[in-house]
């Protein structure tokens, strides 16, 4: 797979990868902790964001960047990280994009590559 949806060149990737969210999904989803199921994840969260609408996209990069950043003081505080998720998880707007990126990676990692 190859692409600026896997290899992170675009800024969806980038922000998935400063949120965090793909070790979480490996924690979460045993399905999701294998290196391909983890890559096709990623791929299809990011082919996602990108399709959408340039404003709709852009906030939800800015969503995903500043999770990161709250994933990893919640995470801090605590032995375990899937805890910050589950705290963030109780806050609207995070709720809906955490709830949404772990759909998109469930559906992306099990089954297969997305059809272009």
């Amino acid at each position: 797979m190859n692409g600026p949806q896997t290899d992170g060149g675009g800024a969806a990737g980038r922000a998935l990868r400063a949120s965090g969210l793909p070790a979480l999904w490996a924690a979460r989803y045993p399905a999701l902790a294998g290196p391909k199921a983890q890559a096709r994840a990623a791929a299809h969260v990011c082919g996602s964001l990108e399709a959408l609408p340039g404003p709709y996209r852009l906030g939800a990069i800015a969503v995903l960047r500043t999770a990161g950043l709250a994933l990893r003081i919640t995470a801090a505080r605590r032995s375990r990280p899937a805890a910050g998720c589950d705290r963030l998880l109780r806050v609207p707007g995070f709720s809906r994009i955490l709830t949404i990126t772990d759909s998109l990676a469930l559906y992306g990692g099990l089954d297969g590559e997305r059809n272009t």
